[in-house]
């Protein structure tokens, strides 16, 4: 989807994984100028392709001068960004003014920081944040069956407690994912982010989860209740196709609309080779399994 007028450079300040770039070509196709700001230690060499230059966590003066020098006037947020160690980040200047104002929404967790981030952004230094999706409206998890395979009743019913699950941890601001095997919660999303969580899955008990040869549970992503939407989606992508299966899993389900995927096809496409289900749930059918 257009941004209608095409004021200025999109600026893409870049987390991990293969998003920065969807975001960026879907940017590029409609005529528009892109520049990407990786973050140091997280976003993929893959930036190097774009205008592009590189900021530490931290580096909130080096990153504003950045998108101001590229003529930005949106920005967009996208991909994971492992948490930062708080011991380990250098500030620069500006980033050092405003170190106690982040201490302070980091207590209130990873929501308040990011409402932080986008009111720096927008009130104090005039850009438009927008989100991935106002860009690239295809990034949006569809709603369906994306994959060959279905979930079956037992899959519905895993379904259902990790849908329940990743709610209330949503309410908590801990984190965006559950996995559910045979009715039972296994594990839940907290500061390790998604493929951790499945690495923990994949070291249980065999008795406890799927193995590849018969493969059981499901992994769910739900956007935590009154996010903000604009940044911090969850999202999956062929990468969590795959520990998914090393999981022992059989499949994944996200809310359609509230999830980004980075690339549908290639995603189904590991999903039907790997043998998992994908699937995109409606928001009536996620309010459903919560009553």
């Amino acid at each position: 989807m257009e941004t209608g007028h095409h004021i200025g450079t999109l600026g893409i300040i870049a987390g991990g994984g293969p998003l920065p770039m969807a975001v960026a070509e879907a940017a590029l196709a409609t005529g528009r100028a892109v520049f990407i700001v990786g973050l140091e230690g997280n976003a993929d060499n893959g930036i190097a392709a774009y205008p592009h230059g590189w900021a530490r966590i931290g580096a909130i003066g080096k990153t504003l001068s950045l998108l101001k020098a590229a003529k930005c006037t949106e920005v967009t947020l996208v991909g994971p960004v492992k948490r930062p160690d708080l011991s380990k980040i250098v500030p620069d200047a500006v980033g050092f003014k405003l170190l106690p104002r982040f201490v302070r929404l980091l207590a209130q967790g990873d929501d308040g920081l990011l409402r932080g981030v986008v009111e720096l952004l927008e009130k104090e230094h005039g850009l438009t944040v927008i989100a991935p999706h106002d860009v690239a409206r295809d990034l949006l998890a569809p709603e369906g069956v994306l994959t060959r395979k279905a979930p079956d009743a037992g899959h519905e019913c895993d379904i259902r407690v990790a849908v329940r699950a990743a709610h209330a941890i949503g309410i908590l601001d801990i984190g965006q994912g559950a996995v559910a095997c045979r009715g039972v919660v296994l594990a839940v999303e907290a500061i390790e982010g998604t493929d951790m969580m499945l690495d923990r899955v994949g070291n249980l008990d065999p008795r406890l989860r799927g193995t590849k040869e018969k493969p059981a549970g499901v992994l769910v992503k739900l956007p935590k209740p009154g996010q903000e939407r604009r940044i911090d989606l969850p999202a999956i992508g062929v990468q969590t196709v795959e520990r998914a299966a090393a999981a022992g899993l059989a499949g994944i389900a996200v809310e359609a609309g509230g999830a980004l995927v980075g690339d549908a096809e290639a995603l189904a496409r590991r999903a039907n080779a790997l043998g998992l289900f994908v699937t995109g749930l409606s928001r009536e059918t996620v309010e459903a399994m919560l009553r």
